[in-house]
């Protein structure tokens, strides 16, 4: 273990960044990876909260992240997600290098989302509305500057000091950003749900019939942050059916309901792949529940990086 190199969240954000992660990532679907074949996540409930493992295994290299989600934690000052993150050599299983599992959640998950949108969006600077003001926004909003660009952002959050933070904090940096109205939202190009929401936030009247709308903040069965009617009305873009159907609770609901038909969804995988489905108007939701092998494949070019 003398050898593990600690990688720091500076390193990992800004010396790495978002465009690097979203090239890790597309390059991986690129190259036929089947996100089908990942290991599955497992939680473990605790007095306070929830541990998630979650492992993978890429090419020359195995992962393993270990996060723990404390609901209780902001009200006294502490991160609601906490962590550490384990890359290790396929081969002799020795461990390489680590860094902290919250900051790469942040980057993996907002350039998952940045790789995936760009492939469903009809233009580049999409106006967006933003449900949330927490990091995943604005490491959203980073994200997709560095792949789509972008144009007005929307912000829709319950938290008003939050909120307010994040517009000052993304003006300074020169975004154009504000409190959203519903004909903002209606206008939105992309529409991101960043949320701890356990209900849909808004129904399918209230959104563009041709928006391209990313759901991210549940990865829990009877958690939705999507209205059963809106998921049916769109095309589905999903990480993988076993992930999906166990922990995408948007899916899962609105199949129960007889909205969505699981043959129907799509894999987007194929987004990357000549054979692909690519829906080029109407409404488009990729529901996204995050999946270990895109935190192995972020950290495995993190550590190409830094041998160079």
């Amino acid at each position: 273990m003398n050898g593990v190199r600690w990688v720091d969240s500076k390193t990992l954000l800004e010396d790495f960044g978002f465009v690097r992660a979203i090239a890790a990532i597309s390059e991986a679907l690129e190259s036929g990876y089947d996100p089908e074949t990942d290991h599955s996540r497992s939680v473990i409930s605790f007095a306070e909260g929830q541990g998630l493992v979650m492992p993978s295994e890429y090419m020359d290299r195995v992962g393993l992240k270990f996060v723990t989600v404390a609901p209780k934690n902001p009200a006294i000052g502490l991160d609601r997600i906490q962590g550490i993150y384990t890359l290790f050599d396929a081969q002799t299983l020795s461990p390489i290098l680590q860094c902290d599992g919250a900051t790469l959640t942040l980057l993996r998950t907002a350039s998952v989302t940045a790789a995936i949108v760009k492939w469903l969006l009809s233009s580049q600077n999409p106006s967006v509305a933003v449900f949330g003001s927490g990091p995943q926004a604005s490491a959203h909003i980073k994200a997709l500057a560095a792949s789509t660009g972008v144009g007005r952002i929307s912000l829709f959050a319950r938290n008003p000091e939050s909120s307010q933070q994040l517009v000052a904090a993304l003006t300074a940096q020169g975004f154009d950003i504000s409190m959203g109205s519903e004909e903002d939202l209606l206008g939105a190009d992309l529409v991101l749900t960043l949320t701890t929401s356990r209900e849909p936030l808004f129904d399918e009247s209230q959104v563009s019939p041709t928006a391209v709308i990313a759901a991210i903040g549940s990865h829990e069965p009877t958690a939705r942050e999507l209205p059963g009617k809106l998921m049916g009305s769109a095309v589905v873009y999903i990480e993988s059916l076993k992930s999906a159907l166990s922990e995408a609770g948007d899916v899962i609901m609105a199949i129960e309901e007889g909205h969505v038909e699981q043959a129907d969804l799509v894999k987007i995988r194929q987004l990357f792949s000549s054979l692909g489905n690519h829906e080029s108007s109407g409404r488009k939701v990729f529901k996204s529940t995050g999946m270990s092998w895109q935190d192995l494949v972020v950290v495995r070019a993190l550590e190409k990086s830094l041998a160079l």
